[in-house]
């Protein structure tokens, strides 16, 4: 009889396909006629020049796309170093942008540096905006890499538009059929992401409207620039989030009521990305018990981007077999978040490393014991001088259970510049509701 009774734990508690694995799921968003698991992401592409005279990333949607820059007398492979891209591929690259600018030049020049990548860290696309209206570029080709120089005048518009998602509840899709980029999509999740995951909390016929400026070089669009306010009005929750400058600080999202939007932790430590058409969408996540401890399971592609869910420090790093790769953050409240069995780290992941909120960290995979692609995520706090899980699903808490508020709200002599400044935006957004 004891036997027996080892032998149901290990099937109906510890197995991770056991019963509580999936306890504390919601509804999920995957939608009736929708088959097929989701792809591995990140794939690498033979020719990555897709034509466009502007647009070097045109295309390249399901790579990944990674922001660094050329500050603090960071050299061109440095920056790339720090991204993890393969050092094969950093003398490939330096040695086509070579021909087209001296490389000395762009060392410390503080300019933006964006990069397409594969899932194994090989670039396919870079761009470098040295100045306004000045962006020099390179794609890989069969042959090598193509290289180029743009000069065109700058132009930036502010525009104010309106989604609605289909019956996909995909909002790359609702972007792109109203005559938009799918890459507005990925930074309408970065701007939400403390309020909504906008892979699995939302809903068909949910609705969106930004306000948000569209940078041009000559006649070409180029790219999108700062989201001015924003609303969702979802099934789920709705919100709204407008941009303001206090007096001597930085310029940040607030909501109608003058509170700061950002929170402490994000509502989860996936980046959004694109689900395309006739897969099946991405499930909520799940709770898991292993050998006593709580953890959360997104069940992602291969080489979904990771992110992290908040300031911090990397306290343990490192490879095991049942994690596989994993890294421990400590939060700024002494909260402990682990990351298990990603495919691998982007960027600087190693002890007394510091994160910032949403800062991409790796990539999804099946390293350590795991059957499948997919992230754990454990939450960890001392008590009385022991560390312990908690819920994990604390990132989707509601009420009293969210995250707390990050800064201050506006002051109160502050506050009557601040109704006046967002009233522009909050009609704005208003009129474009269908």
């Amino acid at each position: 009889m004891v036997i027996l009774a080892l032998v149901n734990a290990y099937v109906f508690v510890w197995n991770e396909d056991g019963l509580f694995s999936g306890m504390g799921s919601l509804q999920a968003t995957a939608i009736e006629g929708r088959k097929g698991p989701l792809p591995p992401r990140a794939a690498p592409v033979e020719n990555a020049c897709g034509g466009d005279p502007v647009r070097i990333f045109e295309g390249l949607e399901d790579l990944i796309r990674l922001d660094t820059s050329l500050r603090g007398g960071a050299t061109l492979r440095l920056a790339l170093l720090s991204v993890g891209t393969p050092g094969e591929h950093i003398d490939e690259l330096e040695a086509a942008v070579r021909s087209k600018v001296d490389l000395g030049l762009l060392g410390g020049s503080g300019a933006p540096l964006r990069i397409a990548a594969d899932r194994d860290g090989g670039v396919h696309a870079l761009e470098i905006e040295l100045a306004e209206g000045r962006v020099l570029q390179a794609c890989r080709t069969e042959d090598g890499f193509e290289v180029r120089n743009l000069q065109h005048p700058h132009r930036a518009d502010v525009e104010v538009l309106s989604f609605e998602l289909g019956d996909d509840a995909d909002l790359a899709s609702a972007v792109i059929e109203a005559g938009e980029k799918s890459e507005l999509a990925t930074v309408l999740g970065e701007t939400l992401a403390s309020d909504v995951d906008l892979l699995t909390e939302v809903r068909p016929h949910d609705k969106l409207e930004v306000m948000v400026e569209k940078r041009y070089l000559g006649r070409h669009f180029h790219r999108y620039g700062s989201v001015l306010a924003v609303a969702f009005r979802g099934a789920v929750r709705r919100v709204a989030y407008y941009q303001y400058k206090p007096p001597g600080q930085d310029p940040a999202f607030f909501d109608s009521d003058g509170h700061p939007v950002e929170r402490a932790m994000l509502r989860s430590p996936v980046s959004y990305f694109p689900v395309g058409r006739g897969s099946r969408g991405l499930l909520p996540p799940s709770v898991e018990i292993i050998e006593g401890r709580l953890g959360s399971i997104y069940r992602l592609p291969e080489g979904t981007p990771l992110v992290a869910i908040g300031d911090g420090t990397i306290v343990d790093a490192g490879e095991t077999r049942k994690e596989g790769r994993f890294f421990d953050l400590q939060l700024h409240d002494g909260t402990i978040a682990r990351y298990c069995h990603l495919g691998r780290f982007i960027g600087n992941i190693e002890e007394g490393a510091r994160l910032s909120t949403g800062e991409i960290v790796g990539l999804s995979g099946h390293s350590g014991r795991t059957p499948n692609d997919r992230l754990r995520l454990e939450l960890w706090v001392e008590r009385d001088g022991v560390l312990s899980t908690i819920d994990p699903l604390r990132l989707t808490g509601e009420g009293q259970a969210r995250a707390a508020r990050v800064g201050m709200p506006i002051a109160p002599d502050d506050r009557e510049r601040f109704d006046e400044d967002i009233t522009p935006q909050r009609r704005a957004l208003k009129a474009a509701r269908r």
